[in-house]
C-alpha cells in the first residue's frame, strides 16, 4: 500500500476528498447559459487523467454524458473544461468531475441542481438551494468598464452651432470695421510712398545731368 494514502482517506466517500477532485464553479443551484467555463482542481500523486460529464437531475438511470475527452494534465484551481450548453435542453442537471488514479478507485465531485436556461426565463432559486462550497480559487475581479464619451443631444448640437455662428458673425463684423477704418490710411500712405520714390528718381536724374555738364 502506498505510504502517503492514510487509512482515514480510504474510508472517506469519494466526493469528500477536496484537493484531488473538486469543482469550484459553477456551484450547486446556479443558473447557466451559453458557453460555461468549469473551474476546479483535478490532481493526485498517482494522477492518470480526469474527465467531466453531466446528467439529468434527478436521473434514476444514472446516465452520464461526457464533456469532451479525458485529459491527462493535472489542474490546480484552474479551468477544467469549456461546456457548451446551447445544445442541451433547458432543465436541471448534475455535473461530475472524475479523477482517475493509478491503483485506486476514481475520486469524484458532483455538483447538483445546475439549471440550464438558454431558452426559458431564469427563475430565482430559494436561498436553501444555493449551497456555499469552500474554494481555493482566486477571486476574479471584473475590470472597470470604460466610460464612453457623452453624445450631445440634438438641442445641445443646435445651441453649439448657434454660438459658433454668432462668434463667426462678430469676428467678420470686426474685421470689416477694421478694414473700413484703416483702408483710407493705408491707401494714403501707399500713395505717399509712391510719390516719394518718384521724387527720389527725379532728384537722381538731375544730379546725373549736372555731373555731365
Amino acid at each position: 500500500m502506498v505510504a502517503w494514502l492514510s487509512a482515514s482517506t480510504l474510508l472517506l466517500p469519494l466526493r469528500q476528498v477536496p484537493g484531488f477532485a473538486e469543482i469550484t464553479d459553477p456551484g450547486e443551484g446556479q443558473s447557466v447559459t451559453g458557453i460555461v467555463t468549469v473551474f476546479g482542481t483535478a490532481s493526485h500523486p498517482a494522477f492518470e487523467s480526469f474527465e467531466l460529464a453531466f446528467s439529468f437531475d434527478p436521473d434514476p438511470t444514472d446516465t452520464w454524458f461526457p464533456i469532451g475527452e479525458a485529459l491527462s494534465t493535472t489542474v490546480l484551481d484552474g479551468r477544467l473544461a469549456i461546456w457548451d450548453t446551447t445544445g442541451v435542453t433547458d432543465g436541471n442537471y448534475r455535473l461530475r468531475l472524475r479523477v482517475n488514479v493509478e491503483g485506486f478507485a476514481p475520486f469524484e465531485d458532483v455538483i447538483e441542481g445546475i439549471r440550464i436556461r438558454n431558452y426559458t426565463p431564469t427563475e430565482t432559486p430559494p436561498p436553501e438551494t444555493l449551497t456555499a462550497r469552500p474554494t481555493a480559487a482566486a477571486t476574479l475581479i471584473a475590470a472597470p468598464l470604460k466610460e464612453e464619451p457623452a453624445v450631445p443631444e440634438p438641442s445641445d448640437r443646435f445651441s453649439i452651432a448657434l454660438r459658433a455662428g454668432i462668434f463667426s458673425g462678430l469676428a467678420l463684423m470686426l474685421f470689416t470695421a477694421a478694414y473700413v477704418a484703416l483702408a483710407p490710411k493705408v491707401r494714403a500712405y501707399t500713395g505717399y510712398l509712391r510719390i516719394r520714390r518718384l521724387h527720389q528718381r527725379q532728384d537722381r536724374a538731375r544730379q546725373r545731368g549736372r555731373r555731365r555738364e
